[in-house]
């Protein structure tokens, strides 16, 4: 029997470029959205400060439960093509009013973040400016130009934005491997040794303060299923697109938070974190790179942050002509232009986000410690939720639909994953002072977007379902 749905997404019968994108540039996109270079950079040495040794185990272990989310994902990827993503698995497997709260969930959670990456990589190409060129531009002038360069690029071919992210990712991952290899042929301190991976030697007790941090680093690979519509062999380019993206990136971080451990020392890691922590990798590229590519690092992270703009800012008009596609927001955001591209979903996504960015610009907010907190926390929590979702879903889907997937792929597996991210949205919830510095009024205010979000769009697909 086929599912029941009140607001079924459609199923793409034209409009966005088909055969636009293989495998590998799904992988440039969301592997951008996760932003590598800037994760071990910024959130590395926190994560030391939470986990001390344990923080490669951290990274393992949420590449781990997302690898067994994706075993979910991927099997209901192979029967459902839309760029809608969670929004068309969630409408298949709990009917389309709910499809409807998580379509506007997933919107939202997007814009937020890439509004916060593009706040970020102004703040970033300011401080690199003015410490390289001596050009002192503002934080605000560089957010917006940034965004308009975005936007540009993003509303030209969806291959056009796949070459420019493979450019960028190339230089970031290429930054890490060098770094890593010469900290493995130059030596380390303390030499090499696997101590923090013995399950005996980890605190538990700071464990799930750990996880908040390490999960948060993935957020982006899903939306490999965002661009199916746009894909080559979409039934198979997507699966094999998030399992390489997901490896590629538990591998990256897991390897590079340990090498940077073992140049640091593990005891001597207290006494580096008692300095600035966000000077930690700089200095330890500065000691084994030099000061030149201590430069290069500094321009590669501003890079980075805008390829998880772009990346972020393809994910959220896909979402808006998915949804304009299905009459469930104005059906003109759901046409494409003459690049094939969402055109009128990007030209519509851009206003917002470059407007937010001006006003946050002109305001007396601070970029790193208030705008982008504000708007990047609810991204985590946004794209957990409809994880767990998409993952009840799939359970769901494959209970009423007979198909020749495994009892692994539509049953334990997605179980596994629920109750996984189940318990780590738990405590990104319960921790969230530690990423934000916040009270839990104040915590709970900056999420509110999220419950709006989801209520409207809940009264939204209700309305379309009479």
């Amino acid at each position: 029997m086929p599912p029941t749905s009140t607001v079924p997404p459609t199923e793409p019968s034209g409009g966005l470029r088909g055969d636009a994108v293989g495998s590998r540039h799904l992988v440039f996109f969301v592997v951008s959205a996760a932003a590598p270079l800037t994760v071990m950079a910024g959130f590395a040495p926190l994560a030391f400060l939470v986990g001390g040794q344990a923080a490669p185990v951290g990274y393992l272990a949420a590449g781990l439960v997302y690898a067994l989310f994706a075993v979910g994902f991927c099997a209901m990827a192979r029967h459902v093509s839309n760029a809608g993503a969670f929004y068309a698995y969630v409408s298949r497997g709990l009917g389309g009013t709910i499809g409807a709260g998580s379509a506007l969930v997933a919107y939202v959670a997007y814009t937020l973040g890439e509004i916060g990456f593009c706040a970020a990589a102004g703040l970033f190409a300011s401080t690199t400016l003015d410490d390289l060129a001596g050009i002192d531009v503002s934080w605000g002038v560089c957010a917006v130009t940034l965004g308009v360069i975005v936007s540009v690029v993003s509303y030209c071919r969806v291959d056009v934005g796949a070459r420019v992210l493979a450019l960028l990712l190339a230089g970031e991952l290429g930054l890490l491997l060098v770094l890593a290899v010469a900290i493995l042929v130059k030596g380390t301190p303390e030499g090499l040794t696997l101590a923090g991976f013995d399950p005996s030697s980890w605190d538990a007790s700071v464990l799930g303060s750990l996880f908040v941090i390490t999960f948060v680093v993935y957020i982006g690979f899903e939306q490999t299923a965002v661009y199916a519509e746009e894909a080559r062999d979409a039934r198979r380019a997507v699966p094999r697109a998030t399992y390489v993206a997901v490896a590629l990136l538990a591998v990256t971080y897991t390897f590079v938070a340990w090498v940077l451990l073992m140049a640091i020392g593990p005891g001597a890691l207290g006494a580096a974190l008692a300095g600035d922590p966000s000077l930690l990798v700089f200095g330890v590229n500065q000691t084994y790179l030099g000061g030149f590519m201590t430069d290069v690092m500094q321009v590669l992270i501003v890079t980075s942050f805008v390829a998880g703009v772009l990346a972020l800012h393809n994910a959220g008009a896909r979402y808006l002509f998915a949804l304009g596609r299905d009459r469930l927001l104005p059906a003109s955001l759901g046409t494409t232009g003459k690049t094939g591209s969402p055109s009128r979903a990007v030209v519509v996504q851009s206003l917002l986000v470059v407007g937010a960015l001006a006003g946050f610009g002109i305001s007396d907010l601070d970029p790193y410690t208030q705008v982008v907190i504000w708007t990047n926390t609810p991204t985590l929590v946004g794209v957990l939720f409809l994880q767990i979702l998409t993952s009840v879903a799939v359970i769901r889907f494959f209970a009423r639909n007979r198909t020749e997937e495994r009892l692994w792929q539509r049953l334990v597996a997605p179980s596994l994953a629920t109750v996984a991210l189940g318990t780590v949205l738990y405590l990104v919830c319960t921790k969230m002072g530690l990423l934000t510095g916040l009270g839990a009024r104040d915590n709970v205010l900056i999420n509110l977007p999220l419950v709006a979000a989801f209520v409207a769009g809940l009264a939204r697909g209700a309305v379309a379902a009479r």
